[in-house]
């Protein structure tokens, strides 16, 4: 019988890099002669080896061969075969059988240099920071990337890679700029176990970006912080602008970025909030200047993108992937007028099936909320801040809080509603509010329990120590049913214009607890009062709890105060003992640095 020939596959080099999970590889590569049967000994070597169960070394004893496969030995008679030729340089073994049949097989070998077939820099063109690289793996098994730190251990990034086929493009993220980087690429069994490695090195140009922002790391303890990077929503010199979302690690060393200004699909993106990751490990992000959905990879490619225009909506702000995997989008209904007939804008939600591309719900605001609750303009505040009829609610957010939905207005609060549409409560000042919305509003509580009654503080007139409203706020984050983080903008705190003399201008991350049957909210505990002017940010921004750690990220992200220029700040900070583990500074041209930062891994979970 022939001895057996390699498997090749000819690369198509159309494709923008090897998909990965396409390629399946038979390694016993066996050409049987149909008119003699295999030998049970072929039959069984040949099975481990298509499993993907790596020879690990042979040895002898009385009854004959004992190959040591990874998940145990397989014993075959001394007769049945008639030469080993051990491969290592290949991680292969071959094996000529007694009945002149041969098989070759998968063995751990010496140096895996030879799997990488050639590395991909920028493989889409808007990501400098990321390549592709085509390995040929000896049989089935994962790849562990390993990006090492250019000042040390610290800024090493790894991550296990979840396709499992000896075919692959395993994508690299994290390399630095202007950077000869040294990335390690290990050979792993389909559970992770390190079979072998190979290093390899990926030199990137020095980045030249216009009106790049810049920052400062003031403070940073790797130790006690949430691990991963911080992805930075940049929305460019303007909303207007094209978005230009980075990640930067613990170091302040910058590891990811996408140019979308280089993207034909994506180059008049206006993100707003951002990108947000979904389950999948892909990024959604709603695109003001176009009225549509999209959704891109790491690499920036545009994977999928739906149309908010068709079905009669504008985006604006907020994108949520719902428990369901639909898409909660915060939008404007053009068609929407007041009693007057003039248009009204930012306050609808919709629910969008993505695998349909259909809106299979809508919740209008003005049925929930109290319209008629306007404040008129001051004289003080810009005109793009101040609340008008038109804009009478500025919806800025959307959220899941168990079976319910939990959203932020700038001119009216944080409310709970239903999915059917019925209001369950609202954590606002009493004032302005009509009568049938008394029964929603909750009252206040201090921090430590005692229950607020001064009519100033409840009205919004005034605060204490131990207990304010939101003002302006962004970004509900549910902690539990009855637990929730907000960031308190202080948008025209307590009626004072930002702008005017006397103001507080001040900018908090505060946590509420919400008793339904007590009708109360009790604030847990708030930071930002003691940083004054230095964390405030009168419109945009975010906060995040870290789960790992318990930490929150408190990101004022528009016209503050920093030792480099305006812009905003990246604080984590532990609630129980309000120590600062990190901050950085980051200051741009337009004065504002962000719309949110997340504190996220590079690579998702999934990749």
């Amino acid at each position: 019988m022939p001895i057996p020939q390699p498997c090749h596959f000819k690369r198509d080099s159309a494709l923008p890099g090897l998909l990965l999970g396409l390629v399946i590889l038979i390694f016993s590569c066996t050409r049987r002669d149909d008119a003699l049967p295999d030998m049970p000994s072929k039959q069984s070597l040949s099975v481990r080896a298509d499993k993907g169960d790596l020879l690990l070394d042979v040895s002898t004893n009385d009854d004959g061969y004992i190959f040591n496969f990874e998940q145990g030995a397989l014993q075959i008679p001394m007769q049945d075969i008639t030469k080993i030729v051990p491969k290592p340089e290949r991680w292969r073994i071959g094996i000529i059988f007694s009945d002149g049949s041969e098989l070759e097989i998968p063995a751990k070998g010496t140096n895996l240099d030879y799997i990488v077939e050639d590395i991909r820099l920028n493989p889409s063109g808007y990501n400098p920071l990321a390549a592709l690289v085509n390995v040929w793996l000896p049989t089935y098994g994962r790849v562990k990337v390993t990006v090492h730190g250019k000042n040390g251990e610290a800024g090493t990034i790894t991550h296990l890679c979840y396709e499992d086929k000896p075919r692959q493009s395993v994508p690299v993220f994290g390399l630095y700029a202007g950077h000869d980087n040294i990335v390690d690429l290990a050979f792993t069994d389909r559970d992770g176990r390190e079979r072998g490695s190979t290093t390899i090195h990926i030199r990137t140009a020095p980045l030249a970006v216009q009106d790049f922002p810049k920052w400062k790391l003031i403070k940073s303890q790797p130790g006690k912080m949430e691990p991963g990077v911080n992805m930075i929503n940049y929305p460019g010199m303007s909303e207007a602008d094209v978005s230009l979302p980075y990640m930067v690690d613990n170091e302040g060393e910058l590891r990811w970025l996408l140019l979308f200004k280089s993207s034909p699909d994506l180059q008049k993106l206006s993100a707003s909030i951002g990108l947000k990751r979904t389950k999948k490990g892909t990024f959604i992000a709603g695109d003001q200047s176009q009225s549509r959905i999209v959704e891109i990879d790491m690499f920036g490619n545009l994977l999928h993108q739906w149309d908010l225009q068709k079905p009669g909506y504008t985006f604006h702000h907020e994108i949520k992937e719902a428990a369901n995997g639909n898409f909660l989008i915060t939008v404007t209904k053009p068609a929407a007028r007041l009693r007057n007939g003039q248009p009204r804008i930012n306050d609808h939600i919709i629910e969008l099936d993505p695998a349909s591309g259909t809106v299979v719900k809508e919740w209008d605001l003005s049925a929930l909320l109290d319209t008629a609750r306007y404040v008129k303009p001051d004289g003080i505040t810009p005109p793009q801040y101040s609340q008008n009829p038109t804009n009478w609610a500025h919806n800025n957010s959307i959220n899941e809080i168990g079976s319910d939905l939990l959203a932020t207005a700038r001119y009216q609060g944080i409310f709970r509603f239903t999915h059917t549409g019925n209001l369950r409560w609202i954590i606002s000042p009493h004032k302005y509010w009509g009568t049938a919305f008394q029964p929603y509003l909750l009252d206040p509580v201090d921090e430590d329990g005692v229950p607020v009654t001064d009519p100033a503080i409840i009205n919004g007139d005034a605060h204490t120590a131990g207990f304010d409203w939101p003002w302006g706020p962004h970004t509900p984050v549910v902690i539990s049913d009855d637990h929730i983080l907000v960031f308190d903008n202080g948008y025209n705190r307590n009626w004072v214009p930002n702008f005017g003399s006397g103001a507080a201008n001040y900018s908090r991350v505060v946590e509420y607890k919400i008793d339904i049957k007590k009708r109360t909210v009790q604030q847990v505990w708030s930071y930002g009062r003691e940083r004054d002017a230095a964390g405030f940010s009168q419109a945009l921004s975010g906060v995040q709890f870290l789960p790992q750690t318990k930490h929150v990220l408190f990101c004022p992200g528009m016209g503050v105060p920093t030792s480099i220029g305006p812009g905003g700040r990246v604080v984590e900070i532990d609630p129980a003992t309000k120590e600062i583990v990190f901050e950085m500074e980051i200051t741009t041209l337009s004065g504002t640095a962000f719309h949110r930062v997340t504190r996220m891994p590079l690579y998702p979970d999934n990749l």
